[in-house]
């Protein structure tokens, strides 16, 4: 008699340990979907933060590729494309002719380093190195810093006038 009845407390002890964890799972549910639901803005902000940091990556990357073409371009002497980098002041205040003369007196550009770039809002800065070539030898000009900015139609240009 006493195993039956100690049988029946062990199966009553296993019901309620049982009932008190789907409880406890099912209020440990409730409320965490209450905080995740209550904290969207917190989730819009995480994920706002994750978005901007990846578009300005993106945008940097933009930047410093305009930079690299406009200098492998002027490396070429291809002044008419790389007036085509130019920012839209910039064309609308030098022609042409005023961009190649820029070039008429300077030595040659052997190569770039770009070493940063930065971006804030529609402005951009990117760090460069240049080597130019002049009366037999190399010169190297560091920290050099090149604006851009950002036109219209989402695209880096150079700032060449100041």
């Amino acid at each position: 008699m006493l195993s039956v009845f100690l049988k029946r407390n062990i199966k009553k002890n296993k019901c309620r340990y049982r009932s008190f964890i789907t409880a406890s799972f099912l209020t440990g549910l409730i409320l965490f979907l209450c905080i995740t639901l209550c904290s969207c803005a917190e989730f819009q902000n995480v994920k706002e933060f994750f978005k901007e940091k990846f578009s300005v990556e993106a945008e940097i990357n933009r930047a410093i590729e305009t930079v690299d073409v406009f200098f492998n371009l002027l490396i070429d002497k291809n002044y008419n494309e790389a007036y085509e980098y130019l920012s839209s002041r910039d064309k609308e205040r030098h022609s042409l002719d005023d961009f190649s003369n820029e070039f008429k007196n300077v030595t040659d550009i052997v190569s770039i380093d770009i070493k940063w770039g930065e971006v804030k809002n529609n402005i951009a800065v990117v760090g460069i190195d240049l080597t130019d070539f002049y009366d037999g030898e190399e010169k190297v000009y560091t920290d050099i810093e090149v604006s851009l900015i950002k036109e219209e139609d989402g695209s880096w240009r150079i700032v060449f006038w100041k």
